[in-house]
């Protein structure tokens, strides 16, 4: 039967999974829009920025597992996308986004800087940012190419996936069933070759000190969590996570040990740094983590890691001893099956390693004192405490990033969406994608005072849909981290920092009263626990400011000085500012003693 090629598109996004589109409507999208409309069981969400729309595609994506779709036009519109594609890219989402193009004779012509109406050949930019990017330039090739990529997107590794549709294709009838379909290549398993690499591995376990796990998001989106979590417990193994994995496992677990990095954690830390073994599982090792002296990264483990992609293990920073190309469900249920019903015996490292869970926490007890506003640490740790276990959290970028991955207390089922490797300030969008897929569930967004202005217009698609997003704005007067890197860096130069040194911001309350959005503000560490109740019980939108101080220390860190020649040098991972006791610090390297 005969149909609109756009009528084509969108039914089988739909059908793929796509349950839930974002869109800014457009005149290049006439077609794409109206088969929306009439489609009538995908739906969409309007947003108001082209990057929001794929910030919100993307982080439905990964919550949900399946397909995040957006519709945007073509020339800026497309552009304005590129940050949320990178992301995707980045991060890995399983996301396809539809872009708008002039008529395809005019799409084609590429010797002027600009031929077509808004025209601008975006194809190429795409092509570096995506797993695939096509220009549906051929009515004939619609089927095969849109099926081609919806498996591509899905596929493992999942990714982002780039389709234009020239205006006058999207109009064009055509027959989908007349028309050759895409046949997904067989998956390939070298069973042989990873099975010897699993008992390599299997020897190591058996005859390490110190073993460690490392999970990264890779873990989720292989659906390898199951497996992992009873495998750990089987072996009887510490756990750490990075922070796009940081809600594989509650805080709670008895192995669970924290998330390092050079914001990280110092029980984290020390386990890297004292382990003899480090099992790294859909974990890409990103300089967050590792910290910058790469060669000094877990210096007395041998590191197996494990990822898809070949890139990962052969870039020139953590070099594995046993690099495995897999994904991560085959190798835990491989390796669950080899390990059998072995235990890891030295219970005195397990002990330690929860021994420094246990006398270094993030929220200190000093923090409680804090008199200039709340304490981020100790506001995140009684936040933490308050949420419940399922609850879905979206996380911005800036200070709140670090404060919340270090200070969170993950509980089961939670999940929290990260704007991970590309750390884009402004991700507020991402919660308005998780929020269209988790049916009418609360979601928590942790902005800040300078993120939430990089993408404002979107508290208005929040109140419009009324969805149930809650907004804790962390004010710390800007941006405190470039006011920390500035004092240390530029002996106290400040620039674009905060209202003193040339950048502004509004008055929170007015904002939210402009967008007839419920506003609450938490001053003082003595409101916290009743207007953490509050919080919870609210329904519907709501922007909670909480302010904190403005040169408040974001620590534990690693931390970095300036030599006399201007270059930068990093101080040992495991030895985190503000430094312990030198006494303290030598008793916990524990690599020769356990």
């Amino acid at each position: 039967m005969k149909m609109r090629v756009s009528d084509y598109l969108v039914d089988r996004l739909y059908r793929a999974g796509a349950e839930h589109a974002f869109l800014i409507t457009g005149g290049m999208i006439m077609h794409l829009t109206d088969a929306l409309l009439q489609h009538g069981k995908q739906k969409f969400i309007c947003c108001h920025h082209e990057q929001s729309a794929s910030m919100a595609a993307e982080a439905y994506g990964r919550y949900v597992g399946t397909l995040g779709v957006a519709y945007v036009t073509a020339g800026p519109a497309a552009l304005n996308t590129l940050t949320g594609v990178v992301g995707a890219f980045v991060d890995r989402s399983p996301c396809i986004i539809v872009a708008g193009q002039s008529k395809v004779s005019q799409a084609k012509i590429t010797g002027p800087r600009q031929f077509a109406l808004q025209g601008f050949n975006t194809l190429p930019l795409f092509e570096q940012v995506t797993k695939y990017a096509v220009m549906l330039d051929d009515v004939s090739r619609v089927r095969y190419e849109v099926e081609k990529c919806i498996h591509l997107a899905m596929a493992h590794p999942v990714g982002p996936v780039w389709i234009e549709c020239p205006i006058d294709i999207q109009g064009a009838l055509f027959d989908p069933d007349l028309c050759e379909g895409f046949t997904p290549p067989p998956r390939e398993l070298d069973r042989t070759t990873l099975l010897a690499q699993v008992d390599e591995v299997v020897a190591a376990i058996k005859s390490s000190r110190r073993p460690c796990f490392l999970l990264g998001a890779g873990v989720r989106q292989s659906g390898a969590v199951a497996e992992l979590t009873d495998l750990i417990g089987s072996a009887n193994i510490p756990v750490l996570a990075s922070r796009l994995g940081m809600d594989l496992m509650a805080n709670d677990h008895p192995l669970f040990v924290g998330r390092p990095g050079t914001y990280g954690d110092r029980p984290a830390n020390f386990t890297v740094q004292n382990s003899d073994l480090m099992i790294v599982v859909g974990c890409r090792l990103g300089v967050g983590l590792i910290g910058y002296d790469y060669q000094n990264f877990a210096p007395h483990a041998r590191k197996v890691v494990v990822d898809i992609d070949p890139a990962e293990l052969n870039k020139p920073s953590v070099t594995p001893d046993i690099a495995i190309l897999a994904d991560a469900l085959d190798f835990t249920v491989l390796l669950r099956q080899r390990l059998g019903d072995y235990r890891f015996g030295n219970q005195p490292w397990v002990d330690k390693t929860q021994d420094w869970k246990r006398r270094y926490p993030v929220d200190l007890p000093e923090y409680e004192k804090e008199t200039e506003g709340i304490n981020s640490y100790h506001f995140m740790g009684l936040f933490s405490d308050a949420m419940e276990e399922g609850d879905l959290f979206v996380l911005d970028t800036g200070s709140c990033f670090h404060v919340h991955a270090q200070a969170f207390q993950v509980k089961r089922g939670q999940r929290h969406i990260i704007t991970g490797g590309l750390s884009t300030m402004g991700y507020m969008p991402g919660a308005i994608g998780v929020a269209a897929a988790s049916q009418g569930r609360d979601v928590y967004c942790i902005t800040g005072d300078g993120s939430i202005q990089m993408n404002l217009q979107e508290l208005e698609t929040i109140a419009h849909n009324q969805m149930p997003i809650k907004i804790i704005v962390l004010n710390n007067n800007g941006y405190l981290l470039i006011r920390h890197s500035q004092n240390n860096f530029m002996n106290g130069r400040l620039i674009g920092e905060s209202p003193s040194s040339g950048v502004s911001f509004p008055d929170m309350k007015k904002i939210a009263n402009a967008y007839g959005i419920a506003y609450q503000k938490i001053a003082v560490t003595s409101e916290l626990s009743s207007s953490l109740q509050r919080l919870k019980n609210h329904r519907g939108p709501l922007i909670c400011e909480v302010i904190t101080p403005a040169n408040q220390l974001l620590i534990p860190r690693v931390a970095s000085k300036a030599l006399p020649d201007g270059t930068m040098v990093s101080m040992p991972y495991d030895d985190m500012f503000p430094f312990l006791p030198r006494e303290e610090y030598a008793d916990n390297c524990v690599n020769k003693t356990i």
